[in-house]
């Protein structure tokens, strides 16, 4: 029996029907993990030990990976011996940055906020890799203030620019891959329906893009966009999900 676990760390930052719906029909069992904020301040996650588990996928949060919460560390290691003992990891956003600082990399804010489509520049060995070249629109939805640097032996998939709320532009990498593992600072599991869900109850968060976005605008253009881009979107996640699975040998 194959077995993944989601750590989950808020309520409606899922992994989708879309990718879900991929692991069902490899026969794939899917234990999800919800690893709020009240949880991380009581202390100890109920992880399954690593050997149990084939494939581990940290989604998205509000937290940072610098918190000092010692559920921060107890994930973060748990990402790091999943490394070690060649169990794919498949990071989204907050789950990337942790998988990065698990192996060594660093995670700063970047004086800005995304929630929105945003470009991507797929590198070279990004254009070639098995699982990343999947992304033939290299157009993807994000939500997120923080990025992170990449780690040790880690391959760069991709790059982009964060535009900070002082008006200024930064670089900042969207990708990379160690091993089997991926990291992802956007967010390959959304699809239409999560986004109109995010749209009601993170709508806040268009407020943390700075005083030259107007939050009710960013939000009617963001679900307009996704609306029409949505099919495609989704297609191309599931076809690099499915290259992940068949790239760590989970058929």
């Amino acid at each position: 029996m194959t077995r993944a676990i989601v750590v989950q760390h808020h309520p409606v930052e899922t992994l989708g029907d879309n990718l879900a719906g991929v692991l069902s029909e490899r026969g794939i069992i899917c234990d999800t993990l919800l690893v709020d904020e009240p949880v991380l301040a009581g202390g100890c996650l109920p992880l399954p030990p690593i050997a149990e588990v084939d494939l581990v996928v940290p989604l998205g949060g509000p937290m940072s990976a610098n918190d000092p919460f010692p559920a921060i560390r107890q994930e973060r290691d748990y990402l790091a011996e999943a490394v070690l003992r060649e169990i794919p990891v498949f990071g989204v956003c907050l789950g990337a940055q942790l998988l990065s600082t698990a192996l060594g990399g660093i995670v700063r804010p970047t004086g800005g906020y995304q929630f929105g489509l945003r470009k991507i520049d797929i590198t070279a060995d990004g254009a070639s890799d098995p699982v990343f070249s999947c992304i033939t629109v290299p157009l993807v939805p994000t939500l997120h203030g923080e990025s992170f640097s990449i780690p040790p032996g880690a391959v760069r998939l991709a790059e982009g620019y964060m535009l900070r709320r002082d008006g200024r532009y930064r670089k900042i990498n969207m990708a990379f891959r160690y091993g089997n593992s991926y990291a992802f600072q956007f967010e390959p599991q959304l699809t239409l329906e999560g986004l109109q869900v995010w749209n009601q109850e993170l709508a806040a968060d268009y407020r943390l893009m700075g005083n030259r976005f107007d939050p009710d605008e960013e939000a009617a253009r963001h679900l307009r966009e996704f609306t029409t881009y949505a099919p495609l979107y989704e297609t191309q996640m599931r076809q690099m999900f499915q290259a992940f699975l068949d790239n760590a040998g989970l058929r």
